[in-house]
C-alpha cells in the first residue's frame, strides 16, 4: 500500500508541476504586429512586439538574432513603452517594443517567430522573479515597388530626404599630383543610415580614385527616426589636360506626395596642369618616398625589437613579439589587406584576401561563403559586386567592380560589426530592452 501511495505522490506531483508549467505559459501573452500592413520598397515598416504578465510584470530581457528574408531587421534605441490592458477581467501589465524593417524588395515578406527571454516580476507575499523562453508569432507584410522606380538601385522611399557635397581643397586650376576630397551627405527621415546603398566609382581617365570608409548614423527622438550617410571619395590627378569628374544622380520616392523625385549633385570640370615628364618625375618620387618609409619602419621595427631583448630579456621580447602577431593577425589587418590589394588593382589579389578575411571572422561550421555574407549583410549594391566578380570570367571583369566591392564589403562589415556587438550585450541585459516598474 505504501509503493503505491508513494507512486500516486509521484505521478500527482508531476501533473501538478505540468499544470502549474501550462498555466504560467497562458499567463504571458506575446504579440506582435507591423505598420504599415502594406509599404512601399525601401519604406519604414514598424514591428511591433508586446509582452504582458497576468498579475505581474512582463518585459523583454534577451532577443536573438533573426534574419528576414527581402528586408533587414533595425532594433530602435528606445525603452519599452509601458502596457497596461484588462482582458478577460485579469489585469496584465507588460511592455511594448519597436523594431524598424526595410524591405529591399517587392512582394510578401515573413518576419519569422523571433526567440525571446521573458521576465515575469510579481509582487506581493510570493513575489519573485522568472525566466520564459518563447517566440514571437510569424507575422507578413506586403512590399510594393513605386510606379516608374522599377530597376532602381537601392531605392529609398521616405517622407524627406537631402543630399549635399563638399569638396576640399577648392582648387580650380590643379597640377599633376594634386589631390581633392569629395564628401557626400545623405540624410532622410524614417531611414537608417545603413539603407542608402553605397556609391559607385566608375574608372575616370587620367584620374585615380581612391574611396573612403562611409559614416553611417542613426538618430533616435521620441520614436522618429533619421539615417545619415557620409561617403567620401579622393581624386588624384595623374595626367595633364581636362578632367570631369561625373556628378551624382539620386532618385527616391516621396511617400507623401507618391512620386519620384531626384537630386543631382553637379560635378567639376577641370584643367590639370603638368607634363608628363613632371608625371612621371613625381610618380617615381612618391613611389621612392613610400619605399624609404617603409625601410625605416622596418628598422624602428628592428630596434625596438633589440632594445626590448637588451633591455627587459627574453620574455618582454615573447611578449612583445605575441603581441605584434596577434596584432597583425587581428579582423582590422586582415580587412585592411583587401584595401591594400584594392589599390593594386589586383581583382584576383581582392578576392583572396577578402576570402581569407571572411575565413578569419568565420564561426560557422559551414565554409566561409562571400555570396551568403553578402546576403545577410550587404546591401544590392554589394550583392551585385561580390556576384560579378565571384561568377564572371576573369576577363570579362572591370576594375571598377573593385570599389563597388570595397564600398559594399565596407557597409557590410559594419553590419557585421553591429550585430557583434548586438550578440555580446544580448548575454546580459540589454539596455535597450529593459523597462522600469
Amino acid at each position: 500500500m505504501k509503493s503505491k501511495a508513494s507512486v500516486c505522490l509521484i505521478l500527482f506531483a508531476i501533473w501538478f508541476m505540468t499544470s502549474v508549467h501550462v498555466l504560467a505559459a497562458e499567463a504571458i501573452i506575446l504579440r506582435s504586429s507591423v505598420t504599415p500592413e502594406e509599404a512601399w520598397v525601401g519604406q519604414k515598416v514598424v514591428l511591433h512586439v508586446d509582452v504582458l504578465a497576468k498579475d505581474g510584470w512582463a518585459q523583454l530581457k534577451k532577443v536573438a538574432d533573426a534574419e528576414v528574408r527581402g528586408a533587414y531587421l533595425l532594433r530602435l534605441e528606445t525603452q519599452g513603452t509601458r502596457l497596461s490592458e484588462t482582458i478577460d477581467g485579469d489585469n496584465y501589465t507588460g511592455q511594448r517594443y519597436e523594431f524598424v524593417l526595410f524591405a529591399q524588395r517587392e512582394g510578401e515578406i515573413t518576419v519569422p517567430p523571433l526567440p525571446v527571454d521573458v521576465e515575469v516580476k510579481t509582487w506581493g507575499a510570493g513575489a519573485d522573479s522568472r525566466i520564459h523562453r518563447l517566440s514571437t508569432p510569424l507575422i507578413e507584410f506586403v512590399a510594393r515597388t513605386p510606379p516608374g522606380a522599377e530597376g532602381i538601385r537601392g531605392l529609398i522611399s521616405t517622407t524627406s530626404l537631402t543630399a549635399n557635397q563638399e569638396w576640399k581643397p577648392e582648387n580650380d586650376s590643379p597640377k599633376v599630383g594634386d589631390a581633392i576630397k569629395r564628401s557626400i551627405t545623405f540624410r532622410a527621415e524614417d531611414v537608417s543610415g545603413m539603407a542608402f546603398t553605397p556609391l559607385l566609382h566608375s574608372k575616370i581617365e587620367n584620374l585615380g580614385i581612391y574611396p573612403g570608409e562611409p559614416t553611417v548614423e542613426d538618430k533616435f527622438a521620441r520614436g522618429d527616426l533619421i539615417g545619415t550617410r557620409v561617403e567620401t571619395a579622393t581624386y588624384v590627378f595623374e595626367r595633364p589636360g581636362e578632367t570631369d569628374i561625373p556628378g551624382v544622380v539620386l532618385t527616391w520616392w516621396d511617400v507623401d506626395a507618391e512620386e519620384l523625385r531626384r537630386i543631382e549633385l553637379p560635378g567639376l570640370s577641370l584643367q590639370v596642369a603638368g607634363s608628363a615628364t613632371a608625371e612621371s618625375m613625381g610618380f617615381e618620387q612618391s613611389a621612392q618616398q613610400q619605399n624609404t618609409r617603409l625601410l625605416w619602419s622596418a628598422l624602428l621595427v628592428v630596434l625596438i625589437a633589440a632594445v626590448i631583448v637588451l633591455r627587459f630579456g627574453g620574455r618582454a621580447a615573447d611578449r612583445w613579439i605575441a603581441w605584434h602577431k596577434a596584432r597583425s593577425d587581428s579582423e582590422a589587418a586582415y580587412f585592411r589587406r583587401i584595401a591594400q590589394s584594392a589599390r593594386s588593382g589586383d581583382q584576383e589579389a581582392v578576392l583572396r584576401d577578402t576570402m581569407r578575411w571572411l575565413d578569419r571572422i568565420n564561426d560557422d561550421s559551414r565554409p566561409a561563403q562571400l555570396d551568403r555574407f553578402m546576403q545577410q549583410y550587404g546591401d544590392a549594391g554589394g550583392q551585385e559586386a561580390a556576384f560579378d566578380l565571384t561568377h564572371s570570367p576573369a576577363p570579362d571583369r572591370d576594375k571598377s567592380d573593385i570599389a563597388m566591392l570595397i564600398g559594399g564589403l565596407t557597409a557590410a562589415r559594419k553590419r557585421w560589426q553591429q550585430a557583434q556587438r548586438g550578440r555580446r550585450r544580448m548575454t546580459g541585459l540589454l539596455p535597450a530592452l529593459n523597462g522600469g516598474r
